[in-house]
């Protein structure tokens, strides 16, 4: 729009000639990149030929919706004589269709023929999981055929009772892993997923009803509260859900809970003798504090170059683990390899080296005991000895 700036962006809207030329486009996209047509070739190679005597001219609107038996029908002309197309095409249509299935269903949505990764992904779907004897299922129907994990959902009924009550803005984050756990156990995840389509919707709100009635017993927290009651008619869970991490995410307890776990990783020290429980788990809890800030904080975020260096800062004094990252980034180093590393690797690195020492803690300790309970022994031995000599004396 003229006398407009700024990067607001505007949502363009095809007119039906327009979609409809943009449609040719992607199915032309599709056959080159995915199915191997030659552009140069495009109007007079068979599979564009084939298609074109069918009427299959653009993807959404024709090619996505035939079947196995449309593409096995297929013909063309060639040398004004109507033949078959040739087996090896048909392979290829076939298995890009069932492709195109497989993925939109994985994605819950259709694919983009633009994605310049596609190729790549055809070819290891075709070489590694495509199986041309089995029907090709609209991604919409797709359903599991696997008779296990069938029993399993059939066994794995939705609990109200294993979601845990949320009271107060501080367990957000705690909160959120929870119940997206407790979801998952229970094959309800798609309840908070807004990308989601519903294949059976009498099923699907049923689950929603399910669902808010968990939210609406179990959010005490009066800002959530106020979102779960506020959607009582739509009991849309997915926007429920999506409203009151937004809500949290800008509130200002998340924001100093987020700056009170910042202060606590910039100033804690394993050796300044606060901490009273192993090295292993010091580790373990600073790299969750990280992750929890990062939760409340995204704008802030701790990246692994930041979070590695904030780590060693906290272990510098530590002999055993102090040298560990020096020791890495040497033997890297003299192997001619990146030296970096994520946090993720840096705790693996230090845990190992925690774990012996806190072994030998262990040991040591038994070994104090076991000494001690042999002395008392030993003492009362002696005692009883004494008191039968005393005895001996006094006859």
């Amino acid at each position: 729009m003229s006398g407009t700036t700024g990067t607001a962006s505007t949502v363009v809207t095809l007119s039906p000639a327009e979609e409809k030329r943009a449609d040719k486009d992607r199915l032309l996209t599709a056959l080159v990149n995915v199915c191997g047509v030659s552009y140069a070739h495009y109007r007079t190679h068979p599979i564009a030929l084939a298609l074109r005597r069918d009427g299959i001219t653009q993807f959404n609107m024709d090619f996505i919706h035939m079947t196995a038996a449309d593409i096995d029908a297929l013909q063309y002309e060639k040398s004004g004589v109507l033949v078959p197309l040739e087996l090896n095409f048909k392979m290829i249509l076939r298995a890009f269709l069932a492709f195109y299935h497989h993925q939109s269903h994985k994605k819950r949505g259709g694919i983009n023929v633009l994605d310049t990764t596609l190729p790549v992904q055809f070819k290891i779907f075709r070489n590694s999981e495509y199986d041309p004897t089995k029907e090709i299922t609209p991604w919409g129907l797709a359903i599991t055929h696997n008779k296990g994990l069938s029993d399993l959902n059939k066994l794995v009924k939705p609990s109200a009772r294993d979601f845990k009550p949320y009271r107060e803005a501080n367990g957000r984050v705690d909160y959120k892993e929870v119940i997206m756990i407790t979801l998952k156990a229970q094959n309800l995840t798609h309840l908070v997923d807004p990308s989601y389509v519903v294949v059976d919707e009498d099923v699907h709100k049923a689950q929603q009803k399910l669902l808010y009635k968990v939210l609406r017993d179990n959010v005490i927290h009066h800002e959530a509260k106020s979102i779960v009651k506020s959607h009582s008619k739509t009991k849309d869970t997915a926007l429920i859900w999506q409203l009151i991490c937004e809500t949290y995410n800008k509130s200002m307890s998340t924001s100093l809970n987020g700056d009170a776990i910042l202060g606590w990783l910039t100033s804690s020290r394993l050796d300044d003798g606060k901490w009273v429980q192993s090295q292993g788990e010091y580790i373990t809890f600073y790299e969750d504090k990280i992750n929890k800030f990062n939760e409340m904080c995204p704008g802030l975020e701790i990246n692994d170059m930041q979070g590695v260096r904030m780590l060693q800062n906290s272990i510098a004094n530590v002999p055993n683990l102090a040298n560990v990252l020096i020791m890495y980034h040497q033997t890297k180093t003299s192997a001619g390899l990146s030296d970096k590393i994520t946090l993720r690797q840096f705790v693996a690195l230090l845990s190992q080296q925690a774990q012996v020492y806190d072994n030998g803690r262990i040991r040591s300790g038994r070994n104090y005991h076991r000494c001690a309970a042999n002395h008392e022994l030993d003492y009362e031995t002696n005692v009883h000895e004494v008191n039968e000599d005393q005895e001996d004396l006094d006859e």
